[in-house]
């Protein structure tokens, strides 16, 4: 292969080039010293290889490994070294899923050899030199250069246009990379070093100023800085410092018209010592989705900030050490957000400097294949799933749930058995009334308690769901048995809600709070109840939304507001018009799927929307221009919305709205049912025959005063653990109040059983111990 150019010149103009940015340490860093994150993609995980302080260990036989970044140009460098009679195998993977080249380096006559498939393009050149190497692997427009121990091995023409991968095999006995790094070209700048021209704010743009060769915020402004236009894949480089103790961000991917911490996505910007511990939401969290890997800030200093994001990918370093990475098709959460939107720094109201802002900007796609076949699903990951997106609920699966109640009142202050369970399983609720004594944990048959604390701790003991404490939701996992001690109390009151796993979904059995989930996911749950209440969360998805013109009902009217064709699932449902239309029952709403001719859920608006009047909103519920449920439609053969005015007057400008998330096979899925039951005489609050999973009820209580739970069946089978005197232990303890599954707002009061519904093959009945029964409305799927 002709050589373009002598090789001192060539390296001379590629390292010298004002493509590559300069930086004080080169590049940025591609393997953690602590893990394998960017590397550990697919189920199962690459197998044969460990991390080792930042190397990377592959024994014979291990699986390929490929890395969670794509280039264009580059500049590589890595120590590498084999086992004798072993090689690293350099895969160059054409994007997405290209066989492209591999450079095979060993100890031997012809290391850097060079194949696109089965053809050999270079041979390479002897090494036998035993210990560890270095490598260095530049392409730049249209030339792609190889050095391994300073020495030339070859340059080759290569497509500029042609995107690559990267990733590493073992040939042989075993092969290490170690201390691997890349710097891309630098790309445009976007800050002209004399205006702010390109950039803009829905702020006070008088507050941001061009001095020195860097963007100055002084004063609060309010908002973000914005660069024009709208990016989806790119590294974003600059150089950032704000005050001491100060704030901002920068806006990633965020949706045209959204916030970047609800519609996109934030990575966090914050002064704080260079040592100090990770605390909420340090510098380089994506903002209340995951918190960083590591700290490696400085303060009141510059910080040079990298983000890429590439596809799924988002990745961000400081000062070249990698500090976030996350795979958004594998977050629960982030999987909603925008492939593209616009980027910019926020006004937190501390003053923030900006200088040699750079953009280089990648095709568009979904970058490697191989990031989006999603890891092997837990049992940790499958509820928590479930409660952040509702519409796991109407997939079919093996997992049961139980419930372990047991109220007391004795003088003795021994030691009671209070929940005794078989596994495989996982307790996901605990609902407790009293704060005597203490609580042992005893696990898998253990002798000794695993864990002891007093009530008041489970909260900070346990993984914690969200931010309330009564009930908690939880994780609590045990492989073989559980049994929960209560020692040293008189009197109390402990509900254990809990699933049944099945033998194909791996848990582990509980070691501590921090390792049950995977990074970022209880972040997630936290911040979804934070954005819910506030009523702008998810309002910007990169889904289809499908919206009904307001319009006037008169009395004893009914119009289909919304008609939605094809298939898919319906994950937000909107009653758009004012809050007064949950105060009654004239307002109801009638939801069809497939074009069946009895609607799915017909029932009053304010069962559907419980406890909403007052910005209020749970896993469930929000309110987002109007009510909102997130308890999922799937309709494999259309979708339509009918308001019904049952009241005496007209009522004006209403409307629906819904976003639909497209799904191949959602035919397949569990239908949502909601069954509207008038109140009277009798005792079966909930009944239902066939086969389906009971996920909600939402119940008014009538006049005569609440009654209790007789007991349950399933199957004509009573089921342990449901009698109760009252419903406090179902819903938990107070009279006015709202919780993430469950609450009371007179005369409502209501129980979303999303973590562990109740599954039924033939017949499901609720008794209660009255003879009254109040107006309910159940939910199921079936």
């Amino acid at each position: 292969m002709p050589r373009l150019v002598p090789v001192p010149l060539l390296l001379a103009a590629i390292l010298l080039s004002p493509a590559f940015a300069s930086a004080q340490q080169f590049g940025l860093q591609l393997i953690r010293p602590d893990s394998m994150i960017g590397w550990d993609h697919g189920n199962p995980s690459p197998r044969g290889w460990t991390n080792e302080e930042g190397r990377l260990l592959g024994t014979e036989g291990a699986a390929p490994l490929t890395s969670a970044w794509t280039f264009g140009d580059f500049d590589l460098r890595w120590q590498w070294s084999v086992e004798r009679g072993g090689a690293l195998i350099v895969r160059l993977l054409d994007v997405p899923e290209g066989e492209g080249l591999t450079i095979r380096l060993a100890e031997d006559a012809y290391c850097g050899r060079l194949q696109e498939g089965d053809r050999v393009r270079e041979q390479g050149i002897a090494v036998d030199r035993r210990g560890r190497h270095t490598a260095e692997l530049r392409r730049q427009d249209n030339r792609l250069a190889l050095t391994v121990d300073g020495q030339w091995v070859y340059e080759i023409p290569i497509d500029r246009h042609r995107r690559l991968g990267l990733g590493f095999a073992v040939e042989g006995p075993g092969a290490s990379v170690a201390n691997l790094r890349v710097e891309e070209p630098g790309g445009r700048e976007l800050f002209n070093r004399r205006d702010l021209e390109g950039w803009w704010t829905r702020g006070d743009i008088t507050k941001w100023h061009a001095e020195n060769d860097e963007i100055v915020l002084r004063g609060r402004a309010g908002d973000y800085l914005r660069a024009e236009g709208e990016y989806g894949n790119y590294t974003w480089s600059s150089e950032v410092m704000v005050e001491k103790g100060g704030n901002s961000g920068l806006s990633v991917r965020t949706a045209t018209e959204g916030w970047p911490t609800a519609d996109g996505m934030e990575i966090q910007i914050l002064d704080t010592p260079y040592d100090a511990p990770i605390r909420d939401q340090p510098y380089g969290s994506i903002y209340g989705h995951a918190l960083p890997l590591t700290r490696a800030d400085r303060s009141e200093r510059w910080n040079r900030l990298v983000v890429k994001a590439d596809g799924p990918m988002v990745t961000a370093w400081v000062n070249g050490e990698m500090v976030q990475h996350v795979n958004m098709a594998h977050h629960p959460e982030l999987k909603h957000r925008p492939p593209q939107g616009w980027i910019g720094y926020q006004d937190h109201s501390a003053w923030v400097r900006v200088r040699n802002v750079r953009m280089l900007e990648a095709p568009e796609g979904d970058g490697l294949a191989v990031w989006h076949r999603p890891p092997a699903p837990t049992a940790a990951t499958t509820l928590l799933d479930r409660l952040l997106n509702l519409e796991a609920l109407s997939k079919a699966d093996r997992i049961e749930t139980g419930v372990a109640y047991r109220p007391f009142v004795d003088e003795e202050r021994g030691e009671r058995t209070i929940a005794e369970l078989t596994g495989p399983g996982a307790v996901v609720r605990i609902a407790g009334i009293g704060d005597e004594g203490e609580l042992a944990f005893y696990f898998d048959g253990e002798e000794e308690p695993r864990l002891v604390c007093s009530p008041g701790e489970l909260a900070s003991r346990l993984p914690h769901v969200g931010a309330d404490n009564q009930p908690l939701l939880t994780f609590v996992g045990y492989r073989e048995r559980l049994r929960v001690v209560l020692r040293g109390a008189e009197r109390g009151s402990y509900r254990f809600d809990y699933v049944m796993l099945p033998g194909n979904l791996p848990v582990e059995t509980f070691t501590d709070a921090a390792s049950v989930f995977p990074r970022g996911w209880l972040d997630a749950a936290a911040t979804h109840l934070r954005w819910f209440g506030s009523g702008r969360f998810r309002r910007h998805t990169p889904y289809p939304q499908h919206a009904s013109e307001r319009t006037t009902l008169a009395a004893g009217e009914t119009g289909e507001l919304l008609d939605v064709e094809g298939e898919g699932v319906v994950t937000q449902l909107t009653l758009n018009g004012s809050r007064s239309l949950l105060e009654n029952n004239d307002l109801w709403m009638h939801v069809r799927v497939d074009g069946e001719a009895e609607p799915a859920v017909s029932a009053p608006v304010r069962f559907l929307f419980p406890g909403l009047v007052g910005n209020y909103g749970n896993y469930v519920l929000a309110d987002q221009d109007g009510p909102t449920t997130m308890l999922a439609f799937p309709f494999g053969n259309g979708f339509s919305v009918a308001l019904e005015n049952r009241g005496g007057r007209d009522l004006e400008e209403i409307g629906v709205a819904a976003t639909v998330t497209p799904l191949a096979g959602a035919a397949d899925r569990l239908r949502l049912r909601g069954a509207f039951i008038p109140g009277g005489e009798g005792k079966a609050l909930v009944e239902r025959s066939g086969r389906g999973r009971w996920v909600g009820l939402v119940y008014e209580i009538p006049k005569e005063g609440e009654s209790g739970i007789e007991g349950l069946s399933v199957d004509n089978r009573p089921v342990e653990g449901w009698s109760a005197d009252d419903f406090d232990a179902f819903l938990g303890a107070g009279e006015e109040f709202r919780r993430h599954l469950s609450g009371r707002a007179d005369p409502l009061l209501w129980r979303f059983l999303v973590l562990a519904p109740v599954e039924y093959e033939e017949s499901l009945l609720l008794k209660t111990t009255g003879n009254r029964l109040g107006d309910r409305l159940l939910f199921f799927y079936e």
